[in-house]
């Protein structure tokens, strides 16, 4: 039996942390309770301000120092993360860590360009004295709530992006992966950020809506189910505050008569299996050509026989244990219910003896729609493959999901590739490889459909983490501008020939419009001219 994540203990809470190849405990962390959570708020609330008035720059300083203490301690988290969350020791390296440097990296160097005010060149000529800006602001406290999955690389991207746009941050990690999130929060305090700008909040799951609703937070950065996710959104908007939501994917493949029938095969089973399966991305089902299909199975079978299935921190390993009882309970019960449709299991499926959560790779063929494996998300080591007669059909079974995160095509027609990456409805398409764009900093992560909303990574994510403001300056060199009180007798007219010298139809009708507003003194003294004369092209 999984030993529980928590424990009361004389009206204490501990969070546990359980070693998912041994079943072992790890580690009890006591979780805040009701007063800790509001007491932990108010400390990042309270901070905000004098964290705001730092600049760019040196925030971006010790973003730096926070990559460089990263990369020595790397040997170190990676071996946490196999031990906590189960991933090889190899894959904690490339699919968390090297991420996590990469971003580091990029937001060191280019936050403050992305982050820069942006001069507005006025449409409207009446406005064209004015000085006006786009200013990008910090929301105040933004509240992290990670997965137990991706332990590390889905939260520290997020928490570097809050942090050096001027937030301060709450991080609530999975109770799963508490060891993992102490060690991203002392990467950050360690590196030189003070301790009350990004606090670790360790909270039980039964206190998760409380966090999520508080008044105190500002915008909410979530990551996991799209059941969850909804629950917080609801919660969110209590106090009507913005939302980021990275939820569930049913991600789909498809293999075209013309892919690289070797090169796709070892790329879906990577794209199915790395991580175990438990990645939102990963390929859960494959939609193949039926002229290639035998050809094409054949090949992931041999693929997937290679696998071997073990201890994380054996440097032979390549698939570790899943992350928890409840999940391998979940994709076993897939399993079953595919067989019991009709679907051949042709590879693995069965769990190892001995502790841990271990499980074979599955490969299951024949699947259909009405199987729980092709449509709810299954979040394992599973790869389920459907024949189909053609591309056309693929699409439409691709699209035929209630989510929408990432797609991916195998073909080797350039022409193929641009109607898949057109048609296939998914915030990131690939050709040709599988959840690659992990790794690159300039790759939003972003969903369609119930997959999400907003972005994380990329520019587009780090925009996330700000408010636009507007700003204008007007130096006031006129008493009064033409559209203020009085209106008295002429504002009408005026008013009415301005329209007609900013949108008519016609050169003379806006001249003749021009003519009749040079007659009313009011006009003449509310304007601008030299800065109007500079913008008389916007008239044509």
């Amino acid at each position: 039996m999984q030993p529980s994540i928590l424990q009361e203990t004389e009206f204490v809470t501990f969070l546990r942390s359980i070693n998912p190849g041994s079943e072992k405990v790890l580690a009890e962390v006591p979780a805040l309770d009701i007063p800790g959570i509001d007491r932990v708020i108010a400390t990042a609330r309270s901070s905000w301000p004098s964290w705001k008035s730092q600049s760019i720059k040196e925030r971006q300083k010790l973003l730096a120092a926070v990559q460089y203490l990263l990369e020595d301690r790397k040997q170190q988290i990676a071996e946490l993360i196999a031990m906590e969350q189960g991933k090889p020791v190899a894959e904690a390296i490339s699919a968390e860590i090297v991420p996590c440097l990469a971003i580091l990296k990029y937001l060191h160097r280019n936050a403050h360009k992305i982050l820069r005010s942006e001069r507005i060149h006025h449409e409207m000529i009446l406005f064209a004295h004015k000085q006006s800006y786009y200013r990008w602001e910090p929301y105040g406290v933004v509240g992290v709530i990670s997965p137990w999955n991706f332990p590390f690389s889905v939260p520290l991207p997020q928490i570097a992006a809050a942090l050096v746009t001027g937030n301060t941050v709450v991080f609530k990690p999975s109770p799963q992966a508490i060891l993992v999130a102490q060690a991203i929060v002392s990467l950050f305090q360690d590196a030189g950020f003070p301790d009350e700008v990004v606090q670790l909040a360790p909270v039980a799951d039964a206190d998760a809506p409380y966090f999520a609703s508080h008044p105190g937070i500002d915008k909410i950065l979530f990551t996991g189910s799209t059941a969850v996710g909804k629950k917080v959104m609801a919660e969110a908007a209590e106090s009507v505050k913005s939302v980021v939501l990275e939820l569930g994917g049913k991600d789909a493949a498809i293999v075209a008569a013309d892919a690289d029938i070797r090169r796709a095969a070892k790329g879906i089973v990577w794209g199915a299996l790395f991580g175990s399966g438990q990645v939102c991305a990963s390929v859960e089902r494959v939609y193949v050509e039926k002229a290639v299909a035998d050809q094409f199975i054949k090949a992931c079978l041999d693929e997937i026989a290679q696998i071997k299935v073990g201890d994380p921190l054996d440097a032979n390993t390549d698939m570790g244990p899943l992350s928890n009882l409840q999940q391998l309970e979940k994709v076993l019960l897939h399993i079953d219910d595919a067989v019991a449709k009709g679907a051949r299991l042709l590879y693995g499926g069965k769990r190892l003896d001995g502790p841990g959560y271990f499980l074979l790779p599955a490969l299951l063929v024949d699947v259909d729609h009405t199987m729980k494996v092709m449509w709810e998300e299954t979040f394992g080591p599973v790869l389920a493959i459907m024949v189909v007669d053609d591309v056309e059909t693929a699409i439409g079974m691709a699209n035929d999901s209630i989510y929408g995160l990432t797609a991916f095509g195998w073909t080797r027609s350039r022409r193929l590739a641009g109607r898949l990456m057109e048609e296939l409805q998914a915030g990131t398409v690939m050709i040709n490889d599988a959840t690659s764009t992990w790794g690159e900093p300039l790759a939003p992560w972003t969903g369609l459909k119930q997959s999400g909303l907003g972005h994380t990574r990329s520019p587009y994510g780090l925009l996330e983490m700000v408010q636009l403001k507007y700003v204008s300056y007007d130096a006031g060199r006129n008493r009064s501008n033409l559209w203020w009180f009085p209106y008295g007798g002429t504002a009408k007219e005026i008013m009415t020939h301005a329209t007609g010298l900013l949108y008519a139809r016609e050169i003379r009708e806006r001249l003749r419009a021009l003519f009749r507003l040079l007659t009313f003194k009011r006009f003449i003294l509310s304007m601008h001219w030299p800065a109007v004369i500079k913008k008389l092209h916007k008239l044509y």
